[in-house]
């Protein structure tokens, strides 16, 4: 994921799985990329390579607002 075109890529090689029925926490220092990560789940920032996927679903092939009613975050 970056920023703007032409900047240089903020998440880079970021896998995880989250088995069904979990809750997700996403902790760590300033600048570590909490806001980032959230930001492309929410595709605020589109990605620039790879892909985002729930239950099997590749979430760019969602609509914005499908996507963002089901999915819960709090700060």
């Amino acid at each position: 994921m970056r920023y703007r075109p032409n900047t240089e890529v903020v998440l880079n090689n970021l896998n995880f799985e989250v088995t069904p029925g979990h809750k997700v926490g996403i902790v760590g220092r300033t600048g570590a990329g909490k806001s980032t990560i959230t930001m492309a789940l929410t595709r605020i920032v589109e990605l620039s390579s790879g892909m985002i996927e729930i239950d099997d679903v590749d979430v760019s092939k969602l609509g914005i607002r499908e996507l963002r009613t089901q999915i819960t975050m709090i700060p």
